[in-house]
């Protein structure tokens, strides 16, 4: 079968990582399929193998993204589905066109597509706004006639089914992997990193999270002054990890927790050794998140043996379990209960052989995340 891969507005960091594994892995498990991947023209490939039955092609409009965008949904992925002779069109980024003349299959990986959440939304430029707003709109014409949407949870299948009312043999799950590297320098014996050893607290928490208004940076202010109330800012130090040339929400958070340096500290966007060091640093993974679409770093703190306080919402109890200890995430006061409660039993509760079994559960491998794909893309194109 001759597969079309529609990777060219997959720009996102988490997004990029998935589906550079992807084009990796897809060519090995479907050795039988011959693959045509259009990918972004910065889209980096120094990490990909060589494979016979895979060819890249590189975006090289120079128009802006908006404006390549529409082209694709109104044109040109129709047009690259003649040109390559594709028998089946999987997109790789959220959104494609409402119709194609093949079947078509689409991964979701943006949260947003499927929540709303308007205490968040208040917080977007408007240009965010707009995004979402058309993307939506994009998704509820496209979903119908697409022979099947992926995502990575069961959680986000049923929110997807609920919020465009589609049949529930219509929205896939396929479980991502953890990284390799992950479980290696989860094993590796490993030194903790000197900004936090450097803070003589006896629990410090990890807000291990990129600068976006639903991470909910903006309990942090309120949490501190009551961490402050109750005489807990002596023991704990909260974590963040912002770059402070990033984002304007980035940098609005960073200002006003200027005044709070006493109870949280900002490490920068840290590497992938300096997040390993990171966690051996830590008592625990702090998360306030107000919605996830699968939640990596759950897993990652599994791996590394570290506790979880989190938010109890349906992602984070479906991906931690009994592996957490749970807040409610809009109300600074639970959030310091939690961490008292952490504070006072040693560490937040975790079982390790819980953990260690959630983490079997997951696939060992990309090769095995593709063959999960191939399995429904086969059958839709059959």
């Amino acid at each position: 079968m001759r597969i079309l891969l529609n990777a060219v507005n997959v720009i996102g960091a988490g997004a990029t990582v998935v589906v550079q594994n992807l084009l990796d892995a897809l060519p090995i498990a479907g050795r039988q399929h011959r693959f045509t991947a259009v990918i972004p023209g910065a889209f980096d490939t120094a990490g990909l193998t060589p494979q016979d039955n895979l060819e890249l092609i590189r975006d090289g409009r120079r128009l802006p993204r908006t404006v390549t965008r529409l082209e694709d949904i109104a044109r040109d992925v129709a047009v690259w589905c003649r040109r390559y002779d594709a028998e089946c069109c999987f997109t790789l980024g959220d959104v494609g066109p409402t119709r194609l003349p093949v079947p078509h299959a689409v991964l979701l990986h943006q949260n947003f597509i499927a929540y709303r959440l308007p205490e968040v939304e208040r917080l977007w430029p408007q240009s965010e706004r707009l995004k979402f707003r058309f993307t939506r709109w994009q998704f509820g014409r496209m979903a119908p006639n697409c022979a099947a949407i992926f995502v990575q949870t069961p959680v986000m299948a049923q929110q997807v089914c609920q919020t465009y009312r589609l049949p529930q043999d219509r929205v896939h799950v396929v479980l991502q992997t953890i990284p390799a590297g992950l479980r290696e320098d989860a094993q590796r014996p490993r030194e903790m990193l000197p900004a936090m050893a450097a803070v003589a607290k006896p629990f410090r928490l990890l807000f291990l999270a990129a600068g976006y208004e639903h991470k909910n940076h903006l309990v942090l202010m309120e949490l501190a002054r009551i961490l402050r109330r109750r005489g807990l800012s002596q023991s704990v130090q909260i974590f963040v990890t912002l770059d402070p040339a990033g984002r304007r929400y980035e940098q609005n958070v960073l200002g006003q927790l200027a005044e709070f340096q006493d109870c949280v500290t900002n490490l920068g966007r840290l590497s992938r050794a300096q997040v390993a060091m990171a966690y051996a640093a830590s008592q625990a993974l702090f998360l306030p998140t107000l919605a996830e679409s699968f939640g990596l770093i759950y897993l990652e703190a599994m791996a590394f043996g570290v506790p979880v306080l989190t938010s109890d919402r349906d992602f984070a109890r479906w991906m931690c379990g009994e592996h957490a200890t749970y807040f409610e995430p809009t109300d600074p006061e639970s959030i310091a209960d939690a961490i008292e409660s952490a504070m006072a039993t040693g560490t937040a509760p975790a079982s390790t052989a819980w953990a260690a079994q959630r983490l079997a559960s997951f696939p060992d491998s990309w090769n095995e995340v593709a063959a999960g794909y191939l399995q429904v893309l086969e059958k839709c194109c059959d």
